[in-house]
């Protein structure tokens, strides 16, 4: 039997079932235009691309989470916060962020994912593929040909921002220590740091003062738990890393790791590594 023609409401019914039909197979849910890309750490600024089902008829607003490996205001900076709203009539919008060229060696690739956790006037698909963005950020950082290379970095979770501790590295030598806590020290004056935001590195070259000497990440403000790394790098040996953390109630402590025996553009340890945690007196800290 073949149906050539049909009229009356029946016919209308059809038609627009499939225009309908149409119309959902030319959608995709709300989401981002690709899954993931990859950049090196002197890339700049960055955007992750939404795209909505359809052109927003009033003001849209995306909720996003903030993931991965990469640590926020050390890794990159978000310069498109949550919640996004996308104007009326846009059926796109962009997350906007940066990555931090600094010169931490890095041991691993680091990872930001942006991941949509709620939309507002238009309905969310949780089963779409398309609800994360992962940007890979490849190091670009080389170990130095004379010295060697410290760094100090921290991750206080996914997507909570490093500077809500504030911490910075010194190198220290001539460390008196009465009562549990640091009543003196001497700091290298050529070799500190002490940045307002992100990570802290130095390079111990080999005209540095040849003497014995502590890498002391001090603990100067904040209320969070804050576990840290500590990375070595040298032409010689590469690189290597150790591991120590702060509780919440640390803040004005000091964590001294060594002794390291300088000569030269030679670093060596006389006695096993130490990582000690000493409270600094208020002098001292004062002093730093």
């Amino acid at each position: 039997m073949k149906i050539d023609r049909v009229t009356g409401w029946a016919g209308l019914f059809i038609t627009a079932l499939f225009m309908s039909c149409q119309d959902n197979n030319n959608s995709q849910p709300t989401g981002f235009d690709v899954a993931a890309s990859t950049g090196a750490e002197d890339a700049g600024t960055q955007s992750a691309t939404l795209k909505l089902n359809k052109a927003a008829s009033s003001d849209v607003t995306v909720t996003f989470a903030l993931k991965g490996t990469a640590a926020l205001n050390g890794d990159y900076t978000l310069l498109t916060p949550s919640p996004l709203t996308v104007k009326a009539g846009a059926s796109t919008a962009q997350i906007d962020f940066k990555i931090i060229d600094d010169s931490v060696i890095e041991a691993t690739d680091k990872k930001i994912t942006f991941e949509i956790t709620g939309v507002q006037g238009q309905t969310l698909d949780t089963n779409s593929d398309r609800l994360t963005y992962t940007y890979t950020i490849t190091d670009n950082d080389k170990i130095p040909t004379d010295g060697m290379q410290v760094d100090l970095t921290w991750n206080l979770g996914e997507g909570v921002d490093i500077d809500s501790a504030n911490l910075d590295m010194y190198l220290v030598y001539n460390v008196v220590v009465e009562n549990n806590q640091v009543t003196s020290l001497d700091v290298n004056q050529d070799v500190y740091s002490e940045k307002t935001s992100g990570f802290e590195s130095f390079v111990i070259g080999s005209a540095v003062k040849d003497t014995e000497y502590y890498v002391a990440a001090v603990y100067k403000d904040g209320s969070v738990a804050v576990p840290f790394t500590f990375g070595f790098s040298t032409t010689a040996n590469g690189s290597s890393q150790s591991a120590g953390s702060f509780t919440s109630s640390d803040a004005g402590s000091a964590l001294f790791y060594g002794p390291i025996q300088k000569s030269g553009n030679t670093f060596s340890r006389l006695a096993a590594p130490q990582l000690v945690k000493y409270k600094l007196n208020a002098k001292v800290l004062n002093g730093l």
